[in-house]
């Protein structure tokens, strides 16, 4: 007897959760849901990290550092999204969030005051002394 498939397995899968379903162990909601999973899951295939959509490749973010070092808002927003969500580098995203805060983003400001509130230290409430001045806070 051969080992079953990607497919098969999906299927026994799916339909094992429904079976729980109607003996009422798990909501017909939760056995839905639990099902979707299972009908996607394919093997070999890496799964979409969130961060993913803010991806700057190798060239493109000397271009895009570039652009950010000249003011460009844009290129500033890419670059904040790029080190935060992608790369996963608080210090690095914050850094160019203060930038953008510079610019006169509203938005940018308040992160990046929220972000050094949150993590408290004496040089961090030097710094947001330092900014609230900067900013006219």
């Amino acid at each position: 007897m051969s080992e079953p498939g990607v497919d098969e397995i999906v299927s026994i899968s799916i339909l094992n959760i429904l079976g729980i379903a109607r003996q009422g162990l798990v909501s017909s909601t939760l056995a839905c849901l639990l099902a979707g999973c299972v009908a996607h899951h394919r093997q070999g295939e890496k799964a979409p990290t969130p961060g993913a959509r803010f991806f700057i490749s190798r060239s493109e973010l000397v271009n895009v550092k570039e652009k950010a070092a000249k003011g460009d808002v844009r290129a500033i927003n890419r670059i904040a999204d790029y080190y935060m969500l992608y790369e996963g580098d608080e210090a690095q995203g914050v850094a160019w969030l203060e930038r953008l805060g510079d610019t006169g983003d509203a938005e940018a400001r308040e992160n990046v005051m929220s972000y050094y509130r949150r993590h408290p230290s004496a040089e961090n409430a030097k710094h947001l002394e330092d900014l609230r001045s900067r900013w006219d806070l």
